[in-house]
């Protein structure tokens, strides 16, 4: 690792057996009697989805950005091409709330394999029949706060896989869930990144803010993994 990196250490997860074809689950750290949110992350391959998860937990297990070392849950690979899926499996993480974190609440995040790679529909379809048997078992996640969509700001045109993306959504959890989906934008550098606009075009049904765009957070975490040269 050069000068210039920080240090990066995974997490210590312990698996938990749930017996969910095409799922596995997780668990970091003792059981807390704090509520419990739970998250589900979808995008398409080379969206910025595994990155987005590993600034998740850099911040609630209080990194900063000033410092000299970084947290992962995802095992990503940089060496690997976008169009080559870092995950095959629904990845379920369950974060118990510890003393010291950035949030009040343990985090259940569902890590879905990337659409659209080189594998085709089939390898879609086959990720929409993992999250079903994730949610209709007695042991996989009962409940939804937020379906979390990761695009890259600059599609400026809803790609047939994006909008495959939305349609399993609803076809999974029903149109109610529209309300609790938010867009996070990868890449982003501060304009208005053109995917809002995409969004809106392509029709699909979510929460829009009141300058009638989806509601959404931007993130660029591209340099998460590279110090500043001046610190």
């Amino acid at each position: 690792m050069n000068s210039e990196s920080p240090s990066v250490y995974k997490l210590p997860l312990t698996e938990k057996e749930i017996n969910i074809d095409g799922c596995r689950r997780y668990e970091f750290g003792k059981e807390s009697l704090r509520r419990n949110r739970t998250i589900i992350l979808l995008g398409a391959t080379g969206s910025g989805k595994s990155t987005m998860i590993n600034a998740m937990i850099s911040y609630i297990v209080g990194v900063e950005w000033k410092d000299g070392f970084r947290f992962t849950l995802t095992d990503e690979d940089q060496s690997r091409s976008g169009a080559e899926n870092q995950t095959s499996e629904v990845t379920v993480y369950k974060i118990h709330h510890q003393e010291g974190f950035k949030i009040n609440y343990s985090l259940t995040i569902v890590d879905t394999p990337g659409f659209g790679n080189t594998r085709g529909i089939e390898r879609d379809r086959m990720i929409v029949e993992q999250l079903r048997n994730l949610f209709s078992s007695e042991l996989g996640v009962s409940e939804v706060d937020a379906v979390c969509f990761v695009a890259p700001a600059s599609s400026a045109r809803f790609t047939p896989t994006q909008k495959y993306v939305f349609d399993s959504v609803l076809s999974v959890f029903g149109k109610d869930v529209a309300e609790n989906i938010r867009v996070l934008v990868t890449f982003s550098h501060g304009q208005r990144p053109p995917v809002l606009e995409a969004i809106n075009a392509s029709g699909v049904p979510c929460p829009k803010t009141k300058d009638g765009l989806p509601v959404h957070f931007k993130f660029n975490n591209s340099s998460l993994f590279l110090r500043d040269k001046c610190v």
